[in-house]
């Protein structure tokens, strides 16, 4: 099921709502009642089906599951489009400012990081050609999306095996966090 059809249900029944703060939180609590108003406080609701359509339509363009594409904006911001981390990341999908400016020219559009659409367009690009990148392989690509192909590059080039260290434990979040969608 689409996210956005979960989040067009009728209102709550109680208005007591926890805020989920991690994918456990959320796994931990979604069958309790079932439906989408156990897993976000109303406000974060609105964010998360506002993006929707963004979502949808970047994941049709770039052949990817939109669970993976709200995934990875849960884990990055949490839905917020104004997140700004501390390396200097932007927007829903924490994208580096020269990563942004690259992906609107291959857009064939002017960098917004902030704004929802562009964000998620240009993330789920970057996403899709990082995946493509490591052969179709979901986990490198999610690796390489958090610490840059280099990172993932450097590991094989050095006979390891899976997901680099330094990046195993983003790509658990991604995984846990897809089931919330």
């Amino acid at each position: 099921m689409l996210l956005g059809t979960a989040l067009t249900a009728p209102a709550c029944a109680s208005s007591r709502v926890e805020p989920a703060r991690s994918p456990a939180d959320v796994s931990a609590h979604a069958g309790a009642a079932g439906d989408a108003c156990e897993r976000w406080p109303s406000a974060q609701r609105d964010q998360i089906a506002a993006v929707q359509p963004h979502v949808t339509a970047a994941a049709r363009s770039n052949k990817l599951d939109p669970k993976l594409i709200n995934a990875v904006i849960w884990v990055e911001s949490k839905f917020n489009a104004k997140a700004r981390g501390p390396g200097g990341t932007q927007g829903l999908m924490q994208l580096m400012p020269a990563t942004a400016r690259e992906l609107a020219n291959s857009l064939g559009e002017r960098s917004r990081p902030l704004d929802p659409g562009f964000n998620v367009r240009a993330g789920s690009l970057y996403l899709a050609r990082m995946i493509r990148k490591f052969d179709g392989n979901t986990e490198l690509g999610l690796a390489a999306y958090h610490g840059g192909p280099g990172h993932v590059l450097k590991w094989r080039k050095a006979g390891k095996r899976g997901v680099p260290e330094g990046s195993k434990k983003y790509v658990e979040k991604i995984n846990a966090a897809k089931k919330m969608f």
